[in-house]
């Protein structure tokens, strides 16, 4: 017989697994080092603080992982190592390389696609969640989704054309309306009244068409 401390422990992996997972894609720490290094030389050890900043920690890569993945770069011409330590400590600058810009350029329609076929392993996570967690992994995703789509507009606002900008708004607004209508008519089946008018998106819609 399973325990009740041991059913929480069980739920709490699952929830941490699935909101903050600590592994990543196979391939996307070299890809994304070299995508830093293509926009700036780093060290090393910058590579590592800016994914554990960027990911609040949740991904942490060892210098096990990132330093004998730079050196086989090194070794396939990706990029270049310039020794500028001093004393004891030898600290390489890493340098993108013609060949390296080429594996960027055709890593990004990769990774541009990844959200997509992440999401088909939606019904494998749904599987184990149990229904005491459904709430939790509701609002807390709901939450992460939002804060994504926010930060991937304002951060590339400066490079996107209005009429790119306006396209992806409207688009998401359009989504927001979808998901609204579903928690509304769902609601219902519950025997709850809406909780926010469908029009209020529709208005938000119409401005953003203006």
């Amino acid at each position: 017989m399973v325990s009740k401390s041991q059913k929480e422990h069980e739920a709490s992996c699952r929830l941490v697994f699935l909101q903050r997972p600590h592994g990543a894609p196979r391939g996307l720490l070299m890809h994304y080092a070299l995508y830093k290094i293509a926009q700036r030389p780093s060290h090393g050890y910058e590579l590592l603080q800016d994914i554990e900043s960027r990911t609040e920690g949740a991904w942490r890569p060892g210098a096990g992982s990132i330093y004998p993945m730079l050196k086989k770069m090194v070794d396939e011409g990706l990029i270049t190592d310039e020794p500028s330590g001093r004393g004891k400590v030898d600290h390489r600058t890493y340098h993108i390389t013609k060949k390296g810009l080429e594996h960027v350029r055709m890593a990004k329609g990769f990774f541009a696609n990844f959200g997509q076929r992440w999401g088909s392993m939606r019904r494998i996570f749904i599987e184990m969640l149990e229904p005491q967690d459904v709430g939790k992994f509701l609002v807390d995703g709901s939450k992460t989704q939002f804060q994504i789509a926010q930060e991937a507009v304002e951060s590339k606002m400066g490079d996107l054309a209005p009429s790119d900008a306006r396209f992806i708004l409207k688009e998401y607004a359009l989504n927001l309306e979808r998901q609204l209508d579903w928690a509304n008519s769902t609601l219902n089946k519950v025997g709850e009244e809406r909780i926010r008018p469908v029009q209020t998106i529709r208005k938000t819609k119409e401005h953003l068409s203006k």
